[in-house]
C-alpha cells in the first residue's frame, strides 16, 4: 500500500480559496446490522457526513468516524486537522475561536436492518458533570431525524419516551426482564417527515433510511440488547458506568412521560417564504427553533442563488449540477466556508431537479 503524502498548507489554502471543501464518504461500524441501502459490500449501517467526531466502538480504528477531505493523489487530511490549520478561514475567526477544531454538528445516514436497541443519550450537563464517564466528549446528544424516500425496512416504527406514570423503578424492572420496549409508545416513520429527540429521552429508532442531525458526540447508554445479536459486554451497553442502574438517573422522566411528546416533537416540512422562485425553493426540515442545529431541503429546478449567515454542510441526495462552478453529483458531501456562504452563491441543476440538504450548526457556541 502506498504511503499517504503529507498534505501541505498551500494545497489546503487552494481548497479553502474555492469556498467548498468536499469530503470522501465515511462509513462507521455499529452494534446493529446494516440494511444494504448505502451500497456497501460490508454491512456497516451508518454514514457520517462532514464529521470531526471519533466513533466510540469496541476495538477502535484510527480516525474511525472522522471525515477526510477529498483531495487529489494520495494525500489524506481529516476535517479536524483542516480546522486546526485553517479553522479561522473555514468557519470564520469568531466561530473558530469559540468551538476550536471541531464542527459543532454531526450529520448521519442511518441504514438499520433491524430496530436500533432502546437507548438514551446524555445531556450537555451530564457530560460536563461526569467527565470521567464520558472521556473525550464535549457535548451531549440532542438529535433529530428526517425519513428519506427509500424502502423503509421491516419495522418502520420508532419508540420514543415512556408511557405516562412510568417511574425509574418501573424502568429498572423492565430492563432486568428484557421487556423495556413495552413501556414506550411508538410512531410511524413517514417519508418526508421527521422527529426531534432531546437528550435524556429513551428511544428505539425503526428501520427507515434516516437522515439524522445531532450534536457532535458519540455518547449512548443501551437499555436492551440488540435483537438477534450476540450478548453485549457491560462496556458496550453502558460505557463509563458499572451497571445500567447507575445510568437511569440521567433520564428525564418528566419529558419522557409527556403524553403529548409524539405530536409535540414531530417535524413537518416548513416552506421558507421568499425562496420560492422559478429556479427552486427551500424548506426547513430541521427548523431553527431546535437551537442546537438546523437544516433545509433545497430543490433546484434550474438556478438558485443562496445566501446564508455562516458555514454549512451540504449533501446531494438526487440530481446533478454545480455549486460555484464545482460539479455536484448524487452522494456528494461538502462544507461551504463562512466567507463563501455569506456571499450570494449559485446552485445550478443539470437537466433534472437537483435535491440538496443543507445543515447548519448553532449560530454561536461558547467553549464548554
Amino acid at each position: 500500500m502506498r504511503k499517504p503524502h503529507r498534505f501541505d498548507d498551500s494545497a489546503l489554502d487552494r481548497i479553502v480559496d474555492g469556498g467548498v471543501l468536499f469530503f470522501t464518504p465515511t462509513y462507521v461500524r455499529r452494534i446493529y446490522a446494516g440494511g444494504g441501502r448505502l451500497g456497501l459490500r460490508r454491512p456497516w449501517p451508518e454514514r457520517w457526513i462532514a464529521s470531526t467526531v471519533p466513533a466510540l466502538n469496541p476495538h477502535p480504528r484510527p480516525d474511525e468516524g472522522e471525515s477526510h477531505l477529498a483531495t487529489p493523489g494520495h494525500a489524506r487530511l481529516t476535517f479536524r486537522r483542516a480546522l486546526e490549520r485553517r479553522g479561522d478561514r473555514i468557519l470564520g475567526s469568531e466561530y473558530a475561536a469559540a468551538v476550536g477544531a471541531t464542527f459543532p454538528v454531526l450529520v448521519k445516514i442511518l441504514d438499520p436492518a433491524e430496530p436500533i436497541a432502546f437507548h438514551f443519550h446524555a445531556t450537555d450537563a451530564d457530560v460536563r458533570r461526569h467527565p470521567r464517564r464520558f472521556p473525550g466528549q464535549r457535548w451531549g446528544k440532542d438529535e433529530a431525524y428526517y425519513f428519506l424516500p427509500a424502502p423503509a425496512g421491516p419495522v418502520p416504527y420508532t419508540h420514543v419516551g415512556l408511557h405516562p406514570g412510568v417511574a425509574r423503578r418501573d424502568l429498572a424492572t423492565a430492563v432486568a426482564r428484557g421487556t423495556v420496549i413495552d413501556l414506550s409508545p411508538a410512531f410511524h416513520q413517514r417519508a418526508g417527515e421527521g422527529f426531534y429527540v432531546p437528550a435524556g429521552i429513551p428511544h428505539r429508532p425503526g428501520t427507515a433510511l434516516t437522515l439524522e442531525i445531532q450534536q457532535p458526540s458519540d455518547v449512548y447508554t443501551l437499555l436492551e440488547h440488540p435483537g438477534g445479536r450476540r450478548r453485549l459486554s457491560p462496556d458496550e451497553l453502558h460505557p463509563g458506568f458499572a451497571s445500567v442502574d447507575e445510568t437511569l438517573g440521567l433520564i428525564d422522566y418528566r419529558a419522557s412521560s409527556d403524553p403529548h411528546l409524539l405530536e409535540r416533537n414531530r417535524l413537518l416540512p416548513e416552506p421558507i417564504h421568499g425562496t420560492r422562485s422559478r429556479g427552486g425553493e427551500e424548506t426547513w426540515i430541521f427548523p431553527p427553533r431546535l437551537r442546537k442545529f438546523s437544516g433545509k431541503r433545497l430543490i433546484v429546478r434550474t438556478r438558485f442563488e443562496s445566501v446564508e449567515t455562516g458555514p454549512y454542510v451540504l449533501f446531494v441526495w438526487k440530481g446533478r449540477g454545480r455549486l460555484m462552478q464545482q460539479r455536484l453529483l448524487p452522494g456528494d458531501e461538502a462544507l461551504v466556508t463562512a466567507e463563501a456562504a455569506r456571499r450570494p452563491h449559485l446552485f445550478a441543476a443539470d437537466g433534472e431537479p437537483l435535491e440538496v440538504f443543507k445543515f447548519f450548526p448553532p449560530a454561536r457556541r461558547r467553549r464548554p
